[in-house]
């Protein structure tokens, strides 16, 4: 079985995703964000990502070799009434050695801590849990062991996988509908045998800072038109 240790979250370029779920599975699997954030929409039949669940980030974890395991140490762990991150970390300095990964849930954000180090999507890097940008009053909502079950891996659902066909199906769909919005779409080659799709707009409204969509970057057709989709949907809301 292979070790766990937390690591940078990985963005690759269009991959910059805001949220905290992906970020975590990033940090432990090595994945990049993009990459995460697709395995989450698969494991919870979703088309955007604006938050994660537990049983999500879990499922997902778990596909990649990683099981994970509630641990109170007899804390009342809760949104409201659970302790703050820094009792938390008070608590369980001996729990806390440097061969175990903790997944935790404070504040509404994920994060990984092993031993003395933190990381998650707003840290990038694993970092002292004393870091200032550490939100140490969160309160510790559920708190999970990761394990490794043996090689940690990207699954298939992770990586583009759309076909061929679905591909081009989706391609007029999205170009009309790119059209209709006063939008754009540029194509590039990765560098690894396809291409990456940018969505490219003027103002100075940008959607991915919004929250409304998860990137600029798109890796297939269909996910294009979701993201267009989902600028559209806002522009009818903002305008009613």
């Amino acid at each position: 079985m292979k070790n766990l240790n937390i690591k940078s979250v990985n963005h690759k370029r269009g991959d910059t995703n805001r949220y905290c779920g992906p970020a975590v599975i990033s940090a432990i699997t090595g994945m990049a964000t993009g990459e995460a954030a697709r395995l989450i929409r698969h494991v919870g039949g979703r088309k955007a990502i604006r938050g994660s669940s537990v049983r999500e980030v879990t499922d997902a974890l778990a596909m990649c070799g990683i099981k994970s395991e509630y641990k109170s140490f007899g804390m009342k762990l809760g949104r409201s009434k659970g302790p703050t991150l820094a009792g938390w970390l008070k608590a369980t300095v001996k729990e806390r050695t440097a061969d175990r990964v903790f997944l935790i849930i404070a504040g509404w954000h994920w994060q990984l801590i092993q031993g003395r180090r933190i990381v998650c999507g707003i840290l990038g890097s694993p970092t002292s849990v004393r870091d200032k940008r550490v939100k140490r009053r969160a309160r510790v909502a559920n708190v999970y062991e990761l394990h490794s079950t043996g090689a940690i891996t990207t699954p298939t659902e992770a990586k583009k996988a759309k076909s061929v066909d679905a591909n081009r199906d989706y391609r007029p769909k999205a170009q009309s509908l790119a059209k209709k919005l006063g939008m754009e779409i540029s194509i590039e080659r990765t560098g690894y045998g396809d291409n990456s799709y940018w969505i490219d707009y003027e103002g100075d409204l940008d959607y991915v800072d919004l929250g409304i969509i998860e990137g600029h970057c798109s890796y297939d057709w269909q996910e294009v038109f979701w993201k267009l989709q989902e600028i559209e949907q806002h522009q009818q809301k903002k305008a009613a």
